[in-house]
């Protein structure tokens, strides 16, 4: 069987449970399997590479595209486009940094920071998979919920002695800059590639090696700007600490008068990388302007999964993508248990990032509980604008219109750090 996304399961269950009588199943008599496609139909050139296969077919749990990658520690499950995008931009630079290691000017390196006496490279886990094959995504066990009814803030302080030793002797920093100079993640999650930057910031601080002559020795076209547009915040991460982006992330927050307990939750959901909770704390800063903001924090705190997190912080980057782009947002209302944009012209905007939007009874659930909720709230909107990243099939588009929504496929991410 293929693996479920989480997010799929959540979002479906919720809903289904809510209101067996009501509309939901009126539009909800006929129902379809989400289609398969190839992975080149999706990935346009970066399905396959040096040490990975993106694996045929691709399914869908109505919600979320759920990938095989096959690499040589194993077959990774994962959901989600942008995930998987992730994973891939994180395979290329892991053979890009094994590369390295037969460049003498590297090797040289690393036997100068042999002789150093503290080992700055600590040993990580032997399997990057950790999770079994699943039938759902957590996207998808996101929106099951739908309908069913509406220590510290920062953590870790002080680190271990490796974290000081690292921070002591600079490479911390660099390999925060070199990770970023690659266009990856500098507290990735994925574990190869964790251990392949350690050991190159090492060779830069004990092997005397900069950033800049390592770069050297990489491949043109292999450099990318992680956070194109950003430097302010290319600079922050690169000159932060851990503690310190913590930190950072817990003051935009309070600044946004978001909950403490939120703020909380966030800072301790291992689901996201500290750049990801600064990123998204940044974000929201954005959106200042929106009545209702700390719905959105609330329901980021509660992702139960690595793919609903990075779905949640998809969908506040789309959000605010949205609010400067596409039309003015005045507040952010829960419907059906779901956080909901509201514009200031009166209508409501569900802006996100789902891959293969299929009419199963999960999604007829969901969506069809979310009109319901829509119509219920003080004030209903006067329309609906339905925006996603990814595709949707003819079943799906034709009865979320018969709802009256507006719909649109294929809105591109943003630039940025986030896929």
């Amino acid at each position: 069987m293929c693996p479920k996304s989480s997010l799929a399961v959540i979002l479906a269950s919720s809903l289904m449970l809510a209101n067996a009588g009501s509309q939901a199943f009126a539009l909800s008599d006929e129902y379809e399997t989400p289609p398969e496609q190839t992975p080149a139909a999706i990935l346009e050139g970066v399905e396959a590479g040096a040490g990975y296969q993106v694996e045929a077919p691709v399914r869908s749990d109505g919600f979320m595209r759920l990938y095989d990658i096959s690499t040589s520690t194993g077959t990774e499950h994962l959901s989600g486009d942008g995930l998987v995008k992730l994973r891939i931009r994180e395979l290329q630079v892991l053979h890009v940094l094994e590369g390295l290691e037969t460049q003498k000017t590297f090797l040289d390196g690393l036997t100068e920071a042999a002789k150093e006496p503290a080992d700055f490279v600590e040993s990580t886990v032997s399997d990057p998979i950790g999770t079994a094959k699943s039938t759902v995504s957590g996207v998808g066990r996101l929106f099951s919920r739908i309908g069913k009814g509406v220590e510290e803030a920062v953590t870790g302080q002080g680190g271990s002695a490796t974290d000081l030793a690292r921070t002591i002797t600079g490479q911390a920093r660099a390999r925060r800059e070199l990770a970023l100079k690659l266009g990856v993640d500098p507290y990735t999650t994925y574990p190869p590639l964790s251990a392949k930057l350690d050991q190159a910031a090492t060779v830069s601080t004990a092997g005397s090696l900069s950033v800049s002559a390592i770069m050297a020795l990489i491949p043109g076209g292999v450099v990318t700007n992680a956070l194109s547009g950003a430097d302010n915040m290319r600079t922050l991460i690169v000159d932060s600490t851990r503690n310190e982006l913590e930190q950072r992330s817990v003051a935009v927050l309070r600044d946004l008068r978001i909950s403490d307990d939120v703020i909380f939750e966030l800072s301790r959901n291992a689901n996201y990388t500290p750049t990801e909770r600064v990123t998204l704390a940044y974000q929201l800063q954005a959106l200042s302007s929106l009545e209702g903001l700390q719905l959105l924090a609330a329901k980021a705190a509660e992702a139960q999964t690595r793919d609903e997190a990075y779905f949640q912080l998809r969908r506040i980057v789309l959000t605010r993508y949205y609010n400067e782009k596409v039309a003015s947002l005045g507040s952010i209302r829960m419907v059906a248990g779901f956080p909901v944009a509201l514009r200031r012209d009166g209508a409501a905007a569900l802006v996100l990032p789902l891959d293969m939007v299929a009419w199963t009874e999960a999604t007829a659930s969901a969506f069809v509980h979310l009109n319901e909720g829509l119509k219920a709230l003080p004030f209903p909107p006067d329309g609906a604008d339905f925006l996603i990243t990814g595709d949707i099939t003819p079943m799906a588009a034709e009865r979320i219109a018969s709802l009256g929504w507006q719909i649109t496929a294929d809105m591109p991410m943003p630039e940025g750090p986030v896929f």
